[in-house]
């Protein structure tokens, strides 16, 4: 999957819960940290920033929340990775 593209889907999914510019800058800073850059993401890449942003979100949303929201991002990735 395209960096920018697994990027946006994870932002997109996160915004409802903790805004768009937070969604953003977490997910962006926590590609950086984990060497996440160029044209390709791989599965591993996506299941290592999903850990670490549910990390984050623990604070802001509690256990089960993140649990829920990060679910809900591999599901998002998973689709769109489908529907190439």
């Amino acid at each position: 999957m395209d960096t920018s593209e697994a990027v946006e889907v994870v932002v997109k999914v996160m915004t409802p819960y903790i805004g768009g510019t937070m969604a953003r800058s977490a997910t962006e800073a926590h590609c950086q940290k984990l060497g996440i850059a160029g044209a390709a993401v791989s599965s591993e890449q996506l299941d290592a920033l999903l850990g670490k942003l549910g990390g984050g979100l623990n604070i802001f949303l509690g256990r089960d929340k993140s649990a829920s929201v990060v679910a809900e991002a591999r599901q998002a990735l998973v689709a769109r990775e489908a529907a190439r």
